[in-house]
């Protein structure tokens, strides 16, 4: 690998005799072995410089990639600011900028973005990218209806006839939400006249009719959906619901029986064909269907349901109902319900054909564990035994069908159950793995983490004697995972920092991932040429993990790096002109373009092109702002100041004054809020009101920084604009006083020494500007 060092010292020799080409080419071999943002960066400022704008756009543009993909996203904001600079319809550049902005919740700003790029792919014809711009759009405001009707109208106007049906039902839906069934069947309809064959408005329209009470109108809709998508269940099934509701049922059964064809377990078709057989007659063809879907109707939790369901067979099938509702009236805890069922099928079993005497006596004693005292029921346990023979003794049951039992407690939620049997399992084999592997499963659905976590150790051991290493790991790992803060896994987990570090950190053991995403952080200053920032995250590695030869070896070659580091002469960066009163974060050290990203492109990012949008945009950004409006409080400051410079920016003055007029209300946002008052007022000519904005700035601003030096600088400005010189003059000398090569500080003041040099004359203002004039102070 070429030294870094030595391309950079070459390419600065190249630009010093003016061979830029030759300079281009030697930062093109950094991009080709470490490509990074600042390396770029430079190569777009090289190609600009030279005139050529698409490579350098392109560089700016991989730039800007690089910067949001480590994070740093006012590097990248700024940089696509920059390229808007050059070229003011590069529409990549302005979505990047309305993503950034929706990453922050600037929606006003995003969506103005937005706009602007899709005002030009709008004429340049690019539809696919256009659709993409509008979905950003309008996710920013979903449920703004006349917004979304503008869209659909553009739409339509773009020849794009399936989006803006989509968009019409889109708005059909959201009038549905409300109730307002008038508007929601129009814009069904709307969206049919562009879709006829679109069956989500055909669903709508049928929908509207039944609320309406129209069924018979509701069913010919659905009809022509089922028509246009016969292998479609869902709708097949809604039809035939309607059919049967209408009591047609032998229609509903031919398409019941397609739904059943297609998937035959298909729950809701089977519940709708066992509902036609109840309603007919036919108990135990409604049986046959129910029974099929009864465990899917319990496993998703609708008990109440189930219930009801197997209570109406219990005639029809008394034992297999009672047996399914036992367990469902334990589940809900409904001890009383239990008892009387298995009371009554204890009985079932007695008079059955079978005479199922073993059966019955399980029945009974497990009702009498609800009911201990119930002396009746202790006559028929003694009588089911004397039939039996004295004799009679119950058979114990294997591990394995204990295991199967306790299963069946499980999957019905009967946790007290399963842990009884598991635990009394547990002591009869004390070194069973399936035993505590359930209980281990038991207590994590439960949340016992302690129990679970001393299963977790049970198990290890166990697999450690039977020299399964593997599973042992495994097993731990997973205790770990259920609690890492639980002290007994400290000294049984590998790898893991001794227990006076965790002590002293107060935290759980630091992992792989967090030590690559550390690791990647250090190496991403490092890369950069960032030597503080990289020892400093390298330093703390180091503290967790003190044994690290690697991270030790990137220390020694960072302090090597750093004293080795050369500097690079840069020509100062021409100041760019800002808003008067923005405050800018600035870095601690002069940069050059190799290590950093300058000060002078975050300057730039400030003063990025104005957009002019054509009326059928400007319209769409008109109802997103009627429903802003809505929406925001006049307590939000933060908002109505982030709306006042997307107004700004967008030429519609009068709007951003008047939201700056609301957040000069918060005491944190006085100051910038009156500085953008003022550039409002110098946009409109307005400099008597411009010149009291700035003179407000400037009685609040406490430190003379360099914002104090830009408001002065405004006043100035502001002054000269409206004829009053002699004012002007004096803040022009006293911003130069403090730096002369401010903005044209020094250009100004000779100017306004020629005009002072000639017999000064009153403007002439006409009568309309004299009343403007002498209402500013009531202003």
């Amino acid at each position: 690998m070429s030294d870094k060092t030595a391309i950079i010292k070459e390419a600065q020799k190249f630009l010093a005799r003016g061979q830029i080409d030759k300079a281009i080419a030697e930062w093109e071999k950094l991009i080709k072995e470490s490509p990074d943002a600042n390396t770029y960066n430079t190569v777009g400022d090289l190609y600009l410089k030279k005139g050529d704008k698409t490579p350098a756009i392109e560089s700016f543009h991989k730039a800007a990639r690089f910067f949001r993909d480590e994070g740093f996203s006012l590097k990248a904001l700024a940089l696509y600011k920059k390229i808007l600079n050059i070229d003011t319809s590069n529409t990549s550049a302005l979505y990047a900028l309305g993503e950034l902005s929706e990453e922050k919740g600037l929606a006003t700003d995003a969506i103005k973005y937005y706009l602007a790029s899709a005002d030009i792919l709008s004429k340049e014809g690019k539809k696919d990218e256009l659709l993409k711009a509008y979905d950003k759009i309008l996710s920013l405001s979903p449920s703004n209806i006349p917004l979304r009707n503008k869209v659909a109208e553009i739409f339509k106007k773009e020849g794009l006839q399936i989006e803006a049906a989509k968009e019409y039902l889109h708005i059909a839906r959201l009038y549905d939400e409300k109730d307002d069934v008038n508007n929601a069947g129009m814009y069904y309809k709307k969206s049919m006249d562009l879709q006829p064959n679109n069956n989500e408005a055909l669903l709508g329209l049928s929908s509207i009719y039944e609320k309406t009470g129209n069924p018979r109108q509701a069913q010919e809709y659905l009809k022509k959906a089922v028509e246009l998508a016969p292998s479609n269940t869902e709708l097949i099934l809604k039809y035939a619901e309607s059919l049967v509701k209408a009591k047609s049922f032998s229609e509903a059964m031919q398409y019941i029986s397609k739904i059943i064809e297609i998937e035959p377990s298909n729950a809701s078709a089977r519940k709708l064909l066992g509902e036609m057989y109840a309603e007919s007659g036919d108990k135990q063809k409604a049986w046959e269907e129910y029974k099929v879907i009864i465990d899917e109707i319990i496993f998703d939790g609708k008990l109440d349901e189930a219930i009801n369901i197997l209570t109406m067979f219990i005639d029809t099938e008394p034992v297999e109902t009672r047996k399914k509702l036992v367990a469902l009236y334990k589940q809900k805890n409904d001890y009383e319900s239990a008892f009387a069922e298995l009371v009554s099928l204890g009985d079932a079993f007695i008079f059955s054909e079978e005479r199922m005497l073993k059966e019955a006596l399980e029945c009974y004693k497990e009702a009498l564990e609800i009911h201990p005292d119930d002396n009746e029921l202790k006559e028929k346990i003694s009588d089911v035994k004397r039939e039996l023979g004295e004799e009679y003794a119950e058979p114990k049951k294997s591990v394995e069908e204990s295991l199967a039992e306790a299963d069946i407690f499980l999957r019905y939620g009967l946790y007290d159950e399963a842990r009884t049997l598991l635990e009394s399992l547990k002591i009869q084999e004390p070194e069973n793995a399936d035993v505590h592997a359930k209980l281990k499963s038991l207590y994590s659905e439960t949340g016992d983490k302690e129990q679970a976590v001393n299963e977790c150790i049970i198990l290890a051991e166990l697999y450690n004697k039977s020299g399964n290493i593997e599973l042992r790991e495994g097993i731990l790992k997973e205790a770990y995972e259920i609690n890492p803060e639980d002290p007994r896994l400290l000294e049984r987990l590998p790898g893991q920092p001794s227990e006076e570090f965790v002590a002293h950190r107060g935290v759980s053991a630091p992992g792989a991932e967090d030590y690559g995403e550390a690791e990647a952080e250090a190496e991403f200053y490092l890369r950069q040429g960032l030597y503080e920032d990289a020892k400093a995250a390298y330093q703390k590695l180091l503290e967790l993990f003190p044994d690290n030869n690697e991270i030790r070896e990137k220390l020694s070659l960072i302090e090597t790096k750093a004293s080795e580091e050369v500097r690079i002469e840069e020509k100062p960066a021409e100041e760019v002109e800002k808003p008067a009163g923005t405050v800018i974060e600035r870095p601690s050290k002069i940069e050059t373009p190799t290590e950093e990203f300058v000060i002078s492109d975050i300057l730039e990012a400030e003063t990025a092109p104005e957009f002019n949008l054509e009326s059928d945009v400007l319209g769409i950004f008109e109802e997103f702002k009627k429903g802003l409006e809505k929406e925001i409080g006049t307590e939000d400051f933060e908002t109505h100041y982030n709306l006042g410079i997307a107004y700004k920016e967008m030429g519609l003055i009068d709007d951003a004054i008047k939201e700056f007029q609301t957040s000069k209300n918060d005491p944190e946002r006085l100051i910038s809020s009156l500085s953008m008052m003022g550039m409002c007022y110098m946009a409109k000519g307005l400099y008597p009101l411009a010149i009291d904005s700035f003179s407000s700035v400037m009685e609040k601003l406490g430190t003379k920084d360099e914002s104090y030096w830009g408001v002065k600088y405004e006043l100035a400005e502001a002054y000269e604009k409206n004829e009053n010189l002699k004012e002007a003059l004096r803040y022009y000398t006293e911003v130069y006083g403090w730096n002369s090569k401010f903005r044209n500080v020094a250009e100004k003041i000779n100017l306004l020494k020629v005009h002072a040099s000639k017999p000064a004359s009153k403007p002439v203002l006409t009568e309309k500007q004299k009343i403007k004039k002498e209402r500013v102070s009531y202003l």
